[in-house]
């Protein structure tokens, strides 16, 4: 009796079986790896925007501090500073001056001549 129970029990393909087993987690890893990237994708898209956001803010910021240090710092505002007396300015005294002046072109051989007019005496 024991030998009909064994013929009527269905065998398993134990090959078979593991490597539909492996194609299901492989495909059920593949499908949970694609999910987690697109939501990366999407919260560092998110982060990449609050970020271009800041940055156009602290140019914005950065051009009006460029045009009140332009404002503050031009001839104008520092004489009506200097009026009002919230500067002490006093004048350069003539001998603190230092006035360069162009020395005098040699003329001669060993004067240096222009580009064009060595090329032309060669």
């Amino acid at each position: 009796m024991s030998r009909s129970r064994r013929k009527n029990w269905n065998t398993v393909d134990a090959p078979s079986l593991a490597r539909w087993i492996v194609l299901t987690a492989f495909l059920a890893l593949t499908g949970l790896s694609y999910v987690y990237l697109i939501l990366q994708l999407y919260h560092l898209g998110d982060r990449k925007k609050a970020l271009e956001n800041d940055l156009a803010s602290l140019r914005t910021q950065n051009d009006v501090a460029s045009a009140q240090i332009a404002a503050f710092t031009s001839r104008s505002a520092l004489q009506r500073r200097l009026k009002e007396g919230y500067l002490n300015m006093i004048p350069i005294s003539e001998r603190n001056i230092v006035r360069l002046t162009i020395p005098a072109r040699p003329s001669g051989e060993d004067a240096l001549q222009p580009v064009a007019n060595q090329r032309a005496t060669r």
